[in-house]
């Protein structure tokens, strides 16, 4: 696959002397550990320890860019902005610049700053304003490829529907690298870090491949069946697979673990699937 433009993705700068530590304080991730030109996802939660956005944080120079859903990037950026006090840090989305994605990093060198996305083995590529390749056309089918290489790396963008809704183990998101549970305080720290020490989190993402095309919108209730018991379910995105399959994200009861998903019910309808 070579590179893939991603326009449902937005990239901001953060600088300053204390950029480094301020995205320490805010974010699950350990920023602090990241190496120069090293790059790590990253969550920024509520007080409640809700996931608001998923964020690939990418330390360039004395700088960082920070990657995430467009339709979130300018909230995130603003909430962040209500924490700076006299921190100096500055913000600054960059609505010109874009982002392509590649499994191949030669391939995606062209394209300038190039990240490699923790240890998922996926790669973006930050292009600056009139970068070669900044004006690549869409192209449908690579883009849902490469959506899906992201769901089987465990890597879901979170959009307005889904935002703030699940803490970062429902989403898997731990997996990724996106939670450090040895760094300092950050917000939603404690209850994050409860589920993971005194309690069990009881519901986590499942990647389905159903039949047919369907578009179940992010953020809806879904049903599922599994030992021949209904559970509920909620939406986080969905990717065609082909001409007549669906691959779903979703986040489910976590039990009976060993049970395989058989089927998906989204607005009265039943679609058979599998649990991938």
């Amino acid at each position: 696959m070579n590179s893939v433009p991603l326009p449902a993705l937005s990239v901001a700068r953060v600088s300053g002397p204390d950029a480094a530590d301020f995205l320490q304080a805010q974010l699950s991730a350990d920023i602090a550990a990241l190496a120069p030109d090293a790059a790590g996802f990253a969550c920024y939660c509520s007080p409640r320890g809700q996931v608001l956005g998923l964020l690939l944080v990418c330390r360039r120079d004395e700088d960082f860019l920070m990657l995430a859903a467009r339709s979130l990037l300018p909230g995130l950026v603003d909430r962040l902005r209500m924490f700076v006090l006299r921190a100096r840090v500055e913000m600054q989305i960059e609505p010109e610049w874009a982002i392509c994605g590649s499994p191949d990093p030669t391939d995606a060198a062209a394209d300038r700053s190039v990240w490699r996305a923790g240890e998922t083995g996926l790669y973006y590529a930050v292009i600056e304003e009139g970068a070669p390749g900044s004006g690549k056309a869409i192209d449908g089918e690579r883009n849902d490829a490469w959506k899906r290489a992201e769901f089987e790396a465990g890597i879901c963008w979170l959009g307005p529907e889904t935002a703030e809704r699940f803490i970062p183990q429902m989403l898997g998101f731990d997996r990724i690298g996106a939670v450090s549970f040895s760094k300092g305080c950050y917000p939603g720290q404690e209850i994050v870090a409860r589920a993971r020490y005194l309690g069990r989190v009881k519901r986590k993402p499942l990647l389905l491949a159903a039949e047919g095309r369907i578009t179940p919108q992010p953020g809806s209730h879904a049903d599922l069946l599994r030992d021949g018991v209904w559970s509920d379910a909620t939406v986080v995105d969905s990717v065609p697979a082909g001409t007549d399959s669906t691959w779903v994200f979703v986040v489910g009861p976590a039990d009976p673990e060993e049970a395989g998903v058989k089927a998906l019910r989204l607005d009265g309808a039943d679609y058979r699937c599998a649990t991938m």
